[in-house]
């Protein structure tokens, strides 16, 4: 049976407000029955030259959106902040063949691995590993997505009555951060006018049934907080290569998932002095661990120290969030015999913590990070070498909210359970 029936009337929206590089910000009509489907297409960007750069590897044009909310007037239903830090875990959460087959066209990525190698019966080389993506002054990186694959109340509710959220919006806000976009390059560029395609329920039966039986919506947002991982003290950094290993542990007091019941939660440690020119700072950059650990006023999580080994971080995340695209050295720390191509900007950044709370309404949450020293064989200032940096730990938690509406008199109440 086909989806789309004469009780379905497509839209086309165009941006109510659009600020290139700033802000665009869509309105629905009041009183009407749409479906949670909505699409954001021309998502993207164009260089303010005539010269072609390569989007970035990991994200593709999807690195455009800093933020994504959809508001009731001035009321917050859902939202994701650091969405394009988001989406570029999204994209390595992925099984390799989604991201080679779809992601590179759909995304404008390119984190999808070909093999290459001789073929015996012709002795010649076979390369089949894909180009990088592009963006240029006259078409740009161009993409679409449905919104309910990162705001979750539309995945939860399969319709979304302005009977109810009488005047909705969708806004969207840009990222200012070139390397981020075209992480090899400093051009200027311009974010596209995207366009909000939605569908409208006609069918008056339809519509009566989902007013009267709408009730309550359970749904998990992707909250973020952030702290800062100062570098590693003067007195602590190596002098030499035999010198590294002296523990830095810092343990971090979050207060923004309190008073909040947390499912699963993403840890992304993003450098300050280091960027790569694939991925920009979209990326969760090695750290030489010693430990992790997360606890609430129930107590730690993990047993004793927590995550000390790499493979224990592994293990948790694909065990939670299920297959991952690890590239060739996405969870290697960079040495002096390290041997692969490029090595300095794909080595080691790839490499999220997760955890799974399962908690109602957290208190006291505390995160505890213990990194190693590692010194740079290269020499110069070892504190701003990617091991001993300062960094921003992101994190992404999905919290428990729920919407209960009276049909009596159409209004609704969004509260944290």
């Amino acid at each position: 049976m086909s989806y789309y029936t004469d009780d379905i009337e497509t839209h086309e929206v165009q941006a109510y407000t659009n600020s290139t590089n700033f802000r665009t910000e869509f309105r629905l009509d009041a009183d009407k029955m749409y479906m949670s489907n909505m699409r954001l297409m021309n998502i993207g960007f164009k260089e303010d030259t005539a010269v072609t750069r390569a989007v970035n590897r990991l994200v593709g044009a999807y690195g455009i959106i800093k933020s994504l909310s959809i508001f009731d007037d001035n009321e917050l239903i859902d939202s994701l902040d650091n969405f394009n830090l988001w989406s570029a875990f999204s994209c390595y959460n992925k099984k390799n063949d989604d991201n080679l087959s779809t992601n590179y066209f759909l995304k404008k990525n390119n984190m999808g691995l070909a093999s290459q190698g001789v073929n015996p019966s012709i002795d010649a080389t076979i390369d089949v590993v894909l180009a990088d993506n592009t963006a240029d002054s006259t078409t740009g990186a161009r993409s679409w997505f449905d919104i309910s694959a990162y705001l979750d109340f539309l995945r939860q509710s399969r319709f979304v009555p302005t009977h109810y959220f009488k005047r909705l919006r969708i806004v969207i806000e840009y990222e200012t951060d070139i390397k981020n976009l075209t992480p090899a390059h400093t051009d200027a560029v311009s974010s596209l006018e995207p366009l909000l395609i939605v569908d409208e329920m006609k069918n008056p039966d339809v519509i009566a049934n989902v007013l009267k039986n709408y009730g309550t919506i359970q749904y998990q947002p992707i909250e973020t907080s952030r702290v800062v991982m100062p570098a590693v003290p003067t007195a602590d950094l190596p002098t030499g290569a035999g010198d590294e290993g002296k523990v830095q542990e810092v343990t971090f007091t979050i207060q923004g998932f309190n008073n909040k019941s947390i499912n699963r939660l993403v840890m992304m440690p993003v450098g300050q002095s280091v960027s790569s020119n694939l991925y920009g700072n979209l990326m969760a950059q090695a750290v030489n661990l010693n430990n992790f650990q997360v606890r609430t006023s129930e107590g730690n999580l993990l047993q004793g120290q927590g995550i000390t080994l790499d493979n224990q971080r592994r293990k948790m995340l694909t065990d939670l969030y299920g297959d991952c695209d690890d590239q060739v050295g996405a969870v290697w720390l960079q040495n002096a015999n390290t041997v692969i191509a490029n090595d300095s900007q794909t080595l080691g950044l790839l490499t999220p913590f997760a955890v799974k709370l399962e908690q109602d309404m957290v208190q006291n949450f505390q995160v505890t990070l213990g990194r190693k020293t590692v010194y740079n064989v290269s020499g110069g200032d070892q504190s701003t070498y990617r091991y001993n940096q300062q960094m921003h730990l992101h994190f992404f938690a999905e919290v428990l909210k729920q919407i209960v509406v009276n049909p009596k008199d159409m209004s609704y109440r969004i509260s944290y359970v």
